[in-house]
């Protein structure tokens, strides 16, 4: 599967198959946060989709902790550069 064209403007993109997305999109107003209605997206999902949104879940949380590790022992430092 590949990532959806949309993943720059909104992370759930980079998470869900473009048909799950395009489902996600159209449960909920992009400005509101909608994460509650994430099990309606869910149960629509085959087992395929299922098992790429969790790798790519993952992905970003595995992500997330390495910029926030790199991160945590550069905060307070002056920059160099």
């Amino acid at each position: 599967m590949e990532v959806s064209k949309y993943s720059a403007i909104d992370p759930m993109a980079l998470i869900l198959s473009g048909r799950a997305y395009l489902i996600w999109v159209e449960l909920h107003n992009p400005n509101e946060p909608a994460l509650a209605r994430l099990a309606e997206v869910v149960k629509s999902l085959n087992h395929e989709e299922k098992t790429f949104a969790l790798a790519r879940a993952k992905a970003m949380v595995a992500y997330g902790r390495a910029v926030e590790q790199s991160l945590e022992g550069h905060v307070g430092r002056p920059h160099h550069g």
